[in-house]
């Protein structure tokens, strides 16, 4: 639809609400900014010439089209809360919420005011995993029996006792992070099954000790406060659609960086390599888009196809944005990555942590 200048209220100034902002600049719309620290909100003031305010009340009282939260995750339900109430569109950075219980609390709000509510499970949007879940969608794999996943990262623990590595405030560590995008895809392709067994080991093996060596890191290296979450989990799933699925997740191994999937189909199959590295992390970075398709077939001899399938590369970012904008303009909850689908991720993230206690 045709884009028009909307206003947008930015709750959270760090790394994740000025990549927001960026794009929103750039597409020609209006911002706001809220953040609690003084010198969070003179740094926006200073880069983008733009208002901010110290409290939700004072943001959410002005005129906004949208409401962008990007604060820590317990945060996250009072901001969204009253952002909904308000009469604003909220698109909340993932996961939805640090707990099931408060993200449940959110859904019913988005569920009770009617308005748009999005959460940024960003991979979704990238043009190789809108081919996968063409594939499985038109039957060319026929039954998803089982999925490999893998996101790991070499050396990636967030902001070492800060925020990010408190069970508190984030909710856990590796799989509540960098596992609930590998959870939103895996449910995604597969039409949403829900997890009815599970096996989980989580480890803390690496952020929490003096030692952890590393060449940089996403974030504050504060390690004299909080470290009390996992940097790995491993887990087994059944689901009740017949499907299973081994995943692994980690903020920290000694093993290359990878970002990848492979999908088990009764007609064919598909391996899906997107490892993206974080430039804040990794020395030299490794960006992927690979697709391949496993076929066996029969025609005078039998003989196996291995099909390497071309994808062109998009800023999954901005389309998250575009869609979420375009929403706000409409008034058209969208189809995807909207609360319902991020309740179902945050539900299946709750049942491997039961797993693995």
């Amino acid at each position: 639809m045709e884009s028009t200048a909307l206003t947008v209220g930015i709750v959270g100034l760090g790394a994740h609400g000025t990549n927001h902002v960026e794009r929103l600049r750039e597409l020609g719309h209006k911002v706001y900014g809220v953040d609690a620290n003084t010198t969070a909100r003179r740094e926006f003031r200073e880069r983008y010439n733009a208002t901010t305010f110290e409290s939700l009340d004072e943001l959410y009282a002005k005129d906004l089209d949208a409401v962008i939260i990007s604060t820590p995750n317990k945060f996250h339900e009072t901001a969204a809360v009253d952002a909904l109430e308000a009469d604003h569109n909220v698109l909340l950075e993932k996961p939805l919420a640090h707990t099931l219980a408060s993200a449940e609390r959110i859904a019913d709000a988005a569920n009770r005011t009617g308005n748009v509510c999005m959460v940024g499970f960003h991979h979704r949007y990238r043009n190789a995993c809108q081919v996968v879940k063409s594939y499985v969608e038109d039957g060319y794999l026929g039954e998803i029996t089982h999925i490999d996943a893998q996101f790991i990262r070499r050396r990636g623990v967030p902001g070492r006792g800060t925020w990010y590595t408190s069970q508190d405030i984030a909710g856990g560590g590796a799989l509540i992070d960098v596992g609930a995008h590998v959870l939103d895809l895996l449910l995604f392709w597969t039409d949403w099954p829900t997890i009815t067994d599970a096996m989980a080991a989580s480890r803390s093996d690496f952020g929490q000790h003096d030692d952890y060596t590393y060449l940089h890191m996403w974030g504050e290296d504060d390690r004299g406060k909080m470290y009390d979450v996992e940097d790995s989990v491993t887990a087994f799933c059944e689901f009740d659609s017949g499907m299973t699925a081994n995943i692994q997740v980690a903020w920290a191994a000694n093993m290359a960086s990878t970002h990848s999937y492979r999908l088990r189909g009764t007609e064919a199959g598909m391996t899906i390599d997107i490892t993206n590295t974080l430039q804040e992390v990794e020395p030299d970075i490794d960006q992927r888009n690979d697709l391949q398709l496993y076929e066996a077939r029969s025609g005078r001899r039998n003989h196996f196809v291995n099909s390497e399938i071309i994808v062109s590369s998009n800023d999954p970012y901005r389309d998250e944005l575009e869609t979420f904008l375009d929403a706000v303009q409409s008034g058209k909850r969208p189809k995807m990555t909207n609360v319902e689908q991020a309740l179902d991720v945050q539900r299946a993230i709750d049942r491997i942590y039961r797993a693995s206690q």
